[in-house]
């Protein structure tokens, strides 16, 4: 996957790595959030949405926090809220929040916005402009403008920065991670291994998995693959719930080979019922990054679904698995061994 618009978008992402003066305190609230909406452009010339956390006393170091798969924006409009107040589905996010030791950034996705009763996950129900334009890479170069705006902004220490995604929103850590070395701690939840589609091909030696293919259907498998490569830009055939498009770039993406890249501490974790990512792709990774002499953890949950919950739909099972990466993140802080927020 290392073409021109790699380099660039290093370039991109570096350049607000340095030390830079800080920008003054700007942007428009979101109401009803400790939250400030800023905007960006990125090297595609795409206008980036943003959302950092409110400027503490002191600089704080950063969190992103990266969204699974789909085109649901961060926000949207709280159903009879006459104050205007906003509503997330993003959970992550609130954790990040509620955790309130770091400054909090999330990006929304350029052309985010579902249609009316679509599925919140897969790109079924999302925009033809949004499919059209959806690709790791370029994603990645929205996340790197974005990055390299917040660390100018009020209330961030850019010395370091937590990379934190659950499904794709991991393997986007782990890549943004291979792409800037200023990352200094990677938190991923499902990332996978190699890439999803050995995450496809090990669980038809599992069993079960998201594309329901078997030891049987790997020829009809190579197959679909090979027509996906043969028409990389069609953003309106669809397999698996995404376009063509989204399937040629991020198939191609490894997240072991991308934290192997990376100058980063790796947490790692996943359920033994996971049926999105194979835990053995996580072992894959850990196993790769400890034969590096790498700092890695890899915490198995037991019985733990794809959402990290053993208990179907528990939400402070995700919650506690998400406290324990940020205890880790502060952990490794030598003027904090205890944890302890600044």
């Amino acid at each position: 996957m290392r073409g021109w618009w790699w380099a660039g978008l290093v370039l991109l992402g570096l350049a607000g790595c340095g030390a830079v003066a800080k920008a003054p305190a700007s942007g428009t609230p979101v109401p009803g959030w400790p939250l400030v909406e800023h905007h960006v452009t990125d090297a595609f010339g795409r206008d980036v949405t943003y959302y950092l956390s409110v400027p503490k006393a002191a600089p704080r170091p950063l969190a992103i926090i990266l969204q699974g798969s789909g085109c649901a924006p961060l926000f949207h409009d709280r159903d009879g809220d006459t104050a205007g107040r906003k509503s997330t589905n993003f959970f992550a996010l609130g954790a990040a929040l509620k955790d309130g030791r770091f400054t909090v950034l999330a990006v929304d996705k350029p052309h985010a916005g579902l249609t009316p009763g679509a599925k919140p996950t897969g790109a079924e129900g999302c925009s033809p402009a949004f499919n059209q334009d959806f690709t790791a890479e370029r994603w990645l170069g929205a996340i790197q403008a974005a990055l390299a705006d917040a660390r100018r902004q009020t209330g961030v220490d850019p010395a370091r920065t937590l990379a934190f995604g659950h499904s794709e929103g991991a393997v986007m850590a782990a890549l943004l991670a291979g792409h800037d070395p200023t990352i200094t701690e990677v938190a991923a939840f499902g990332a996978g291994g190699p890439t999803q589609l050995f995450d496809i091909i090990a669980y038809a030696y599992l069993g079960g998995g998201w594309a329901h293919v078997g030891r049987d259907g790997l020829d009809g498998l190579a197959e679909q693959v090979r027509a996906i490569n043969a028409d990389p830009d069609n953003a309106t055939a669809f397999v698996w719930g995404h376009p063509y498009r989204r399937w040629s770039s991020f198939l191609r993406v490894s997240a072991t080979e991308e934290l192997r890249r990376s100058k980063a501490r790796v947490y790692l974790a996943g359920g033994t019922e996971d049926q999105a990512t194979p835990l053995l792709s996580l072992e894959l990774t850990a196993a790769t990054l400890l034969a590096d002499g790498r700092d890695v953890t890899l915490r198995r949950i037991p019985g733990a679904d794809h959402s990290l919950a053993v208990t179907r739909g528990g939400t402070a099972e995700t919650g506690a698995e998400y406290a324990r990466a940020f205890a880790w993140f502060w952990h490794a802080d030598p003027l904090r061994p205890d944890g302890e927020a600044p």
